[in-house]
């Protein structure tokens, strides 16, 4: 086999290495971050992204350097001016890209929140916070030390504050800065570790991973991104029934088969308890989680789309069963009803309506924005262990779109709605208007400055999760820089 292609293709295989597998917190402390308004998220995340933090994709799409493929990822093309090149700081007089023609890549990303709750919720007001993404990536084989080898590194910073404990909601609706989970909500991170991992590819079907990663790795076409660069509510990126069944970052271990192109099945164990802000050694023991998932894309016609069926189950932890939680006012309690497992199931489909451009062969759905100019949709349900999630299941559906607007190629935009069908804890209704639910809506509006920067608007309405909270009216903006 000629070993530039079996790595070329090795690509496609660590775009969706780990994700969506996850592990389980206990529903006491879950029950005490969804007061707070967050929980933990739901996937082993993205552990092959390219430079920018985003995965990786070919190299005609990155505009690579030309010449032989001797790694894993695609060299980027840092050169060009202000509106084209990929990254704001440049080629670094050309050191940058000597270093990626060797292997080496880092970037980071900054992004700026600023959300205010207009009306509604528990408390109205406005608030800023600001998240840095530092990225680093080995590629052995590149660099001559280990054909099919990646090193990955993620550190990353938070400071500030979101509205996400203000709103009387399940789930965050500024999903990016409420990552990495911390008690208290909005805590300063000066600097944290969340990803170091070693990927090894040993044919071009097949592949392993070991070491620390991030879960919030998504392959919808539409609402990926982790909230930073699409929809910012966590229930268009995960369902919430998987907000109760995983960390942010853990110690895992996991394989990824791909048998045929169209097809990649990838299977995890991990920690369960979250280790952002620690090494996570000290939580081996302390209950496992074992997550696997089947990733299909398609065409229909020449319209590309794709789904994934997901199911995660976590065990030997100590999860409060859902009939013994009660929430009196002001405190919470939770009774010593308690059991060893949870689970969680999903499907999450993505479909392309209309194009506007040619339609590659093959795109990439885990980079958290929309590759082709034209029109999709998505959809995802969700259900969860009735016995240990106050989430029985869960539905989300929106559309997107990209180049609407003429001469404005790369702006994109999209409009969705969730809901959830909410367990009765201990005799407490949660669901507005004692109505056993919650429901939401979001729309924005994603404008290109550059190809490094670009400007988000934003609009959500949320139905709370609770009878003395009201509705919520929210706006909100975000800025992304690559440098």
């Amino acid at each position: 086999m000629n070993d530039n292609r079996m790595w070329i293709r090795g690509q496609s295989l660590l775009s969706s290495l780990g994700r969506r597998t996850g592990a389980s917190l206990p529903l006491c402390l879950s029950l005490i971050l969804l007061a707070l308004a967050g929980v933990s998220p739901p996937a082993l995340g993205q552990v092959a992204n390219d430079a920018e933090g985003r995965s990786a994709e070919s190299p005609a799409e990155t505009g690579s350097v030309e010449g032989d493929m001797k790694g894993l990822l695609p060299v980027p093309d840092y050169k060009g001016d202000f509106a084209s090149r990929p990254f704001l700081s440049g080629d670094w007089g050309g050191t940058r890209q000597d270093w990626a023609n060797r292997g080496f890549t880092f970037s980071v990303k900054w992004l700026q929140f600023s959300q205010g709750l207009l009306s509604g919720g528990i408390d109205e007001g406005w608030a800023y916070a600001t998240n840095l993404d530092y990225y680093m990536h080995l590629d052995l084989g590149q660099m001559g030390v280990m054909p099919g080898a990646l090193i990955n590194f993620r550190g990353q910073s938070r400071f500030g504050s979101t509205v996400n404990g203000d709103t009387g909601l399940l789930l965050p609706v500024n999903t990016y800065s409420y990552f990495p989970a911390t008690a208290p909500l909005d805590d300063n991170i000066p600097f944290t570790i969340t990803e170091l991992n070693y990927v090894q590819f040993f044919s071009e079907h097949f592949a392993v991973l070991l070491g620390k990663i991030t879960t919030m790795g998504n392959s919808n076409e539409f609402s990926g991104g982790e909230g930073r660069s699409q929809f910012m509510n966590f229930q268009f990126i995960f369902p919430a029934v998987f907000a109760q069944v995983a960390p942010y970052s853990s110690l895992a271990g996991g394989v990824i088969w791909q048998p045929i192109p169209e097809v990649k099945v990838s299977s995890t164990f991990m920690n369960t308890t979250d280790a952002s802000t620690t090494i996570g050694f000290g939580d081996i023991g302390n209950g496992t989680s074992w997550g696997t998932n089947i990733d299909y894309q398609y065409k229909l016609g020449n319209l590309p789309g794709g789904m994934t069926l997901s199911a995660l189950y976590a065990f030997d932890g100590d999860f409060a069963k859902v009939e013994g939680i009660n929430i009196p006012q002001p405190g919470l309690t939770v009774n010593q009803a308690s059991t060893r497992d949870a689970w969680a199931l999903y499907w999450d489909a993505w479909q392309y309506i209309s194009v506007e451009t040619e339609t590659p062969a093959s795109i990439d759905p885990t980079d958290g924005r929309q590759s082709l100019q034209g029109l999709g949709m998505f959809v995802m349900l969700g259900a969860g262990d009735r016995d240990t999630n106050p989430v029985t299941w869960s539905a989300t559906i929106g559309i997107s779109g990209r180049g609407s607007i003429p001469g404005r190629d790369d702006d994109t935009w999209g409009v969705g709605g969730f809901y959830n069908d909410l367990q009765r804890l201990g005799g407490v209704i949660i669901g507005n208007r004692q109505e056993s639910r919650t429901a939401g809506l979001e729309a924005y509006y994603n404008l290109a400055l550059a190809r490094s920067v670009a400007l988000t608007l934003d609009f959500q309405w949320t139905q709370a999760a609770f009878r003395q909270a009201d509705d919520s009216i929210l706006l909100g903006f975000r800025l992304g820089i690559d440098f």
